[in-house]
């Protein structure tokens, strides 16, 4: 029998034996195990199909009931499926799995296309006529598929083909009649026009990014019995091509990463963080992961255990990076409290804002505002700076003469906070840069990687970049600003000395929400513009999702909450998707309270998502406010209480200091009900009482 046995797992067959019950995927794991020790054990034949389209195929047998099917190439075993016998060999029957001779990849894929019709009309043209064969090879098509793609007409005939298709066929294909260049898609794939590939050497076709993104390589005994005894979910996470060759390999400096909702910026960064804790070059070193909220910290290092197990996790240290500067700061004997209140800082506003000339006339709005937008952000500290200060895009005009009387009322409430021993956490940011710089201090991270880069302020990542010194793999940072839902300043990441230039990449397909869903979102938005992290706009219209659903359902306004709830009781009642996966979410812990009374008072059982989801009760609905739902999926999301007053929050877009600032809180409600809605993955449904949203109009 075989030597030096390598197997491939593919994505389909860990999906089938997900299907399966426990103590048959139990058995599986067994058997598989048994036959790479030692093939040649009676009971281990290769059994060859008969009226496969796929001569490469084979049958693995599992027990009296169940076959693996697997793809034989030389010493390699591609396991594509798992299944009881009769439907594991119908299976085999429809499909194939080959080398693409345009692209190298490995593709499995249904040949069997009869039960596609495309209505073919004479006066029609197919939409890839301008392609040749070998350019649809190059954007993914087998070779056998070319015919079918020829009848595709309409963007609904593409779609009839997309079960039939490679993902990275269905992803070429739909990028192409998006309006994106075939130069281009084959320039992201880092494809060569004029390339060409063996279709029978699998071991180098295996290394491919293009392969990895569809198979999940085993060559010992070792690393098999450590793929069999982690959980089933790590060993479904397969990164696309273009996020893999973001994920691995070493990098010159600063990386950003921009992508929309749904496009797998969280699992890169997750697999960005393995990659590095796997090449650390000091064993003494390790990985600072971290993002914006305590919350979503404890749900990536979940995450994180389950896809690098407990020994890698322990050279990745998952913190928010409130929680690391109040730990450092501690450390070096900081005499001042770290203060997120509003109502404790609203104390010391109205204070020094009694301190105003009468010259001005002025709102206390206008000079929060200011102390956000102006002085935190570029580390404002004496009058000198403020004079030279960049008030870009700050709605009020202020004349030099005014700026003296404005300082006035900031160098006072400065001085309130330090007379009560009290610093906003820009101020511990850049407290603790500055005692990074003027001591000297090494921290035992070779590399940083930054989640939800765009609720990080100026102050924030200059923290980063202080305690990370510029070098190879130093800072590897993630973000979007479409979902920019914390009262934070927009940083340019060039401006506080992060240079991405040159390294700098989007996801652009959303994998997790419908095309219906992320266009309903978008449009909430409402052409609003969008930074890239870096000073530049983020172009909204580059994001596609490739599967359809249901467009978002707005319930008729109810007249109370009580009306409201019913209806959204009777919609859940007659859908069909499992509990868990369902999510009523509304924009306050208010309404979240009212929401939970509704469900105790019918004896409905729920779930409030407050911290980590590790533990969360299985067939129970989920409720949560939007920015506790900020990293999670369902398939089911139920934006609650849309109403005038609650979406846009009314305390939040009123006595605003100018009209520039009524925009902006304008932008961050719209962001965050853009949040709410991209946590779908299938379905969103919308109810109002009272006045409905003027979102929604």
């Amino acid at each position: 029998m075989k030597t030096n046995l390598k197997l491939a797992f593919s994505d389909g067959y860990f999906a089938s034996l997900n299907k399966l019950p426990s103590n048959i995927q139990a058995k599986v794991n067994q058997q598989i195990m048994k036959f790479m020790v030692n093939p040649s054990l009676p009971g281990f034949n290769l059994e060859k199909l008969q009226v496969v389209k796929d001569d490469s195929f084979r049958s693995l047998r599992v027990d009296q009931i169940y076959r693996i099917i697997v793809s034989e190439q030389g010493n390699i075993l591609l396991l594509l499926w798992v299944d009881h016998h009769d439907d594991a060999y119908t299976w085999a029957k429809t499909h194939k799995c080959n080398i693409n001779a345009e692209t190298g990849a490995i593709q499995l894929y249904q040949s069997e296309v009869q039960a596609v019709v495309i209505e073919s009309q004479e006066t029609s043209e197919s939409l890839f006529n301008s392609l040749r064969d070998k350019q649809l090879m190059k954007l993914g098509v087998p070779e056998d598929l070319i015919p079918q793609v020829r009848l595709v007409q309409t963007e609904e005939d593409l779609d009839q083909l997309q079960t039939n298709l490679p993902q990275d066929a269905y992803e070429g294909l739909f990028l192409y009649l998006a309006g994106q260049s075939y130069e281009s898609i084959l320039a992201e794939r880092e494809i060569a026009e004029d390339s060409q590939f063996s279709t029978t050497d699998f071991e180098a076709a295996l290394a491919r990014d293009q392969s990895l993104a569809k198979f999940s390589v085993v060559s010992g005994e070792t690393e098999l019995e450590e793929m069999l005894s982690a959980s089933l979910e790590k060993w479904r996470v397969f990164l696309h091509s273009s996020q893999r060759k973001l994920a691995t390999g070493h990098k010159k400096g600063p990386v950003r990463v921009l992508g929309g909702a749904g496009t797998g910026k969280t699992v890169v960064a997750m697999h960005r963080a393995k990659w590095l804790a796997e090449n650390l070059t000091d064993p003494n070193h390790k990985i600072l992961f971290t993002t914006f909220t305590k919350n979503l910290a404890q749900d990536i290092e979940d995450q994180l255990r389950s896809l690098c197990g407990e020994a890698l996790l322990q050279k990745i240290e998952v913190v928010n990076l409130d929680r690391w500067v109040q730990y450092f700061l501690r450390k070096q004997k900081y005499d001042f409290e770290i203060v997120y209140s509003r109502e404790k800082l609203d104390e010391h506003w109205k204070t020094a804002y009694a301190e105003m000339s009468p010259e001005l006339t002025l709102s206390l709005e206008f000079f929060k505002e200011e102390w956000l937008h102006v002085i935190q952000p570029q580390g404002i500290t004496s009058l000198e700076e403020y004079k030279q200060a960049r008030r870009v895009g700050r709605g009020t005009r202020l004349s030099r003469a005014d700026k003296i009387k404005v300082w006035d009322v900031l160098s006072e409430y400065r001085r309130l906070l330090n007379q009560h021993g009290i610093k906003e956490i820009s101020d511990a940011y850049r407290d603790a840069a500055d005692f990074i710089k003027v001591n000297g201090i090494d921290f035992p991270y070779q590399s940083i990687v930054v989640d939800e880069a765009q609720d990080m302020g100026p102050q924030a990542f200059k923290l980063l970049r202080a305690i990370v010194p510029e070098q190879e793999n130093d800072l590897f940072i993630v973000g979007d600003a479409h979902q920019r839902i914390y009262d934070q300043n927009k940083v340019v990441l060039s401006q506080v000395g992060i240079n991405v230039r040159g390294r700098s990449a989007k996801l652009k397909i959303n994998y997790r929400t419908t095309d219906e869903i992320r266009k309903f979102a978008s449009a909430i938005l409402n052409d609003m513009p969008i930074d890239d992290l870096d000073g530049g706009e983020d172009d909204n219209t580059l994001y596609k999702s490739l599967t359809h659903g249901p467009a978002p359902f707005i319930f008729d306004n109810s007249q109370n909450f009580e009306e409201q709830m019913q209806k959204v009781f009777a919609f859940i009642d007659q859908s069909s998707y499992p509990l868990e996966s369902i999510c009523i979410v509304a924009r306050t812990n208010a309404e979240i309270d009212k929401i939970a009374q509704q469900f105790n008072a019918e004896k409905r059982k729920f779930h409030r998502i407050e911290t980590s989801e590790t533990h969360a009760p299985k067939d129970v609905v989920k409720i949560a406010t939007i920015h506790r739902v900020k990293g999670l999926e369902f398939d089911l999301i139920v934006l609650a209480s849309c109403n005038e007053g609650l979406i846009p929050l009314k305390n939040a877009v009123e006595h605003k200091a100018d009209e520039v600032s009524q925009i902006e809180a304008d932008a961050h409600e719209r962001s965050l009900v853009f949040v709410a809605l991209t946590r779908a993955k299938k379905e969103v449904v919308i109810s109002s009482y009272g006045v409905k949203s003027s979102y929604l109009v």
